[in-house]
């Protein structure tokens, strides 16, 4: 059985050698770590976080961690309990609903959460619950409590953002849609992080552990695009920031984005935009 948490529960420690966690049960939480890198198990599945990324883990999970570097700082948030099922069924009901059943019929699936989330503002959100922790007042706690609600929140958003996405697979098998859907959108953080790796699509798609071809047509039917345009949207989004927010030349912004041609980016950019690159930067 998961283990049941009366209250929220944040432990965040630096680690100055390896360390190691037999795999066990585990209530829901969200793992991450403030420094280095940690391999955290999920039912036998290995997922690597980093400073900037977060896994969330689904009640009864089978949990295992692996921290074979020095100096990382893993960190640790579980939920209370009662409180995961009760923001969802506040979400998904309105008032009156929530007077005639205040419980509503719990415990609710949150399977599609469990996955890699590369949003450093939910990253940032847990490591600012650290520097409440130490404090006893009222306030502390309170801030501490609305804070963790709204991440909730956010990431209950992601979940029904998840659920509506996978109904675009045409398998028939809800949990055969699922698998699909965290092999792809794994593929899909990873692109994220790497857009401008020299990669290509058997390298992609060996992420979540399929053929090129399977591959692709899952990403397809669920996000209606192909891993390379999903790819070259990121790195056109981030050559317009750079364009907008920085002093570096063309050459230099096709370096940073994976362009080996400026003309191709020349190219590329005036037909996602409207304007070439410099005119665009001209205002």
């Amino acid at each position: 059985m998961p283990p049941v948490y009366s209250d929220h529960f944040l432990l965040s420690e630096n680690l100055q050698q390896p360390y190691e966690c037999p795999e066990h049960t585990s209530g829901i939480g969200i793992l991450l770590t403030r420094k280095g890198n940690c391999n955290y198990y999920l039912n036998g599945l290995k997922y690597e976080v980093n400073h900037t990324n977060l896994l969330f883990v689904n009640r009864g999970s089978q949990l295992a961690i692996k921290i074979t570097g020095k100096d990382a700082a893993p960190t640790l948030l579980f939920f209370h309990s009662k409180f995961v099922d009760l923001v969802q069924h506040s979400l998904l009901n309105g008032n009156e609903k929530l007077l005639e059943d205040p419980a509503g019929e719990l415990p609710y699936d949150f399977s599609y959460l469990e996955r890699i989330y590369n949003h450093p503002h939910f990253h940032e959100t847990v490591c600012s619950l650290i520097t409440l922790g130490s404090s006893c007042s009222s306030f502390a706690s309170l801030k501490a409590d609305i804070t963790i609600r709204n991440l909730f929140e956010d990431l209950l958003k992601e979940n029904q953002d998840s659920y509506r996405l996978s109904q675009n697979l045409q398998a028939t098998k809800a949990a055969t849609r699922l698998e699909i859907f965290k092999r792809v959108s794994l593929a899909k953080e990873w692109i994220e992080q790497n857009y401008n790796a020299d990669s290509n699509l058997e390298e992609i798609a060996s992420i979540a552990a399929m053929n090129s071809q399977h591959f692709l047509r899952m990403f397809k039917q669920i996000y209606h695009i192909t891993p390379h345009q999903y790819r070259m949207e990121l790195r056109l989004n981030k050559a317009k920031q750079l364009l907008d927010s920085t002093g570096l030349t063309m050459a230099e912004i096709c370096q940073v984005i994976g362009f080996e041609s400026a003309f191709s980016f020349s190219l590329l950019f005036k037909k996602r935009f409207g304007l070439p690159p410099s005119q665009f930067r001209n205002g």
